[in-house]
């Protein structure tokens, strides 16, 4: 019988007699220390895939808790904002880590999307040019080539040399790119101050309000990646009227219940009618920054290499 390779087995390692961290010093008592957090295992002989493991819940901060956190904030509207708020938080994923993941995904999907319909549009263009080249009519250039009023422009001269256009777009798309993420992250204390206003007679504290916020920017986040993903993956597909009217209505359902848990409203026409006010006041805001930016960036020559 063939043995497994040393490096893949799997041991299980026993506990140092001493129980001392070799970070801090501490005296441990189990497998990690309570006062760093240190595995009292690091650094000393593991399975190569447990390495690998590793490294991946260290690059990507994610562990077993995120399938579980996942599912409860996609189809449990304010389920996990309302574990938050009674002390239940060490069993999820922290609201702020997986919002930061879901905007790396979510920005990353948006700019590969911007660069492909980009490239769409350039050969489509050259595609059309190449039909105009074809359907010249030969009578005709022959007809204006010989008439006296031919003007052959001068290679030298710099007036008939037409100037390359500054690809704005690509400079927006970079510009997107570097601090998107981080502008996203202005939005959410405006929008937690506007829960706190329409609902100040429940008397939370502001920080509960943002972690709601967290967790509904984060559902918002990771729901427009799989559409933006089925888009790419399906490029020729198209929604019908139906599941479009669906999919666009879909996040005022979800916030109108989660507020309705959270904030534990009288009814739920309230909730719909104070969601439907907060989100049409947000979008307003957002569209109000939107503009702002893009006039300051124009004023600051962004777009033509000032910056």
């Amino acid at each position: 019988m063939i043995k497994k390779m040393k490096w893949f087995k799997k041991k299980n390692l026993p506990l140092p007699k001493e129980h001392i961290c070799c970070n801090c010093g501490t005296q441990t008592v189990g497998k990690y220390c309570h006062e760093c957090g240190q595995n009292v295992f690091a650094g000393k002989e593991q399975p190569i895939l447990h390495l690998f493991g590793q490294m991946l819940e260290n690059a990507f901060s994610l562990d077993a808790k995120a399938p579980r956190t996942l599912a409860f904030l996609m189809f449990r509207p304010g389920f996990l904002s309302t574990e938050y708020r009674a002390g239940r938080i060490s069993r999820y994923v922290h609201p702020v880590k997986l919002f930061w993941m879901a905007t790396l995904i979510l920005f990353a999907l948006m700019i590969y999307q911007l660069g492909a319909n980009k490239n769409v549009a350039i050969n489509n263009q050259e595609y059309k040019g190449k039909i105009v080249d074809i359907n010249f009519d030969k009578k005709e250039v022959s007809n204006y080539a010989t008439s006296d009023t031919l003007h052959v422009p001068s290679m030298n001269s710099s007036a008939d040399v037409e100037k390359p256009k500054e690809n704005h777009e690509q400079l927006f798309i970079n510009f997107l790119s570097k601090y998107a993420p981080y502008i996203s992250f202005l939005f959410i204390p405006l929008f937690a101050l506007l829960l706190a206003l329409f609902f100040w007679r429940n008397k939370y504290y502001y920080i509960s309000h943002l972690i709601f916020t967290v967790h509904f920017h984060t559902f918002l986040w990771i729901f427009w990646s799989l559409l933006m993903l089925i888009d790419i993956l399906t490029p020729h597909w198209k929604y019908p009227n139906w599941l479009s009217l669906l999919l666009f209505i879909l996040p005022g359902i979800y916030f109108a219940i989660a507020l309705h848990r959270f904030y534990k409203t009288k009814s739920r026409w309230q909730s719909v009618w104070k969601a439907i006010l907060i989100l049409l006041l947000y979008f307003i805001i957002f569209l109000t920054v939107v503009v702002f930016l893009i006039i300051l960036m124009e004023k600051l020559n962004f777009f033509h290499g000032g910056y």
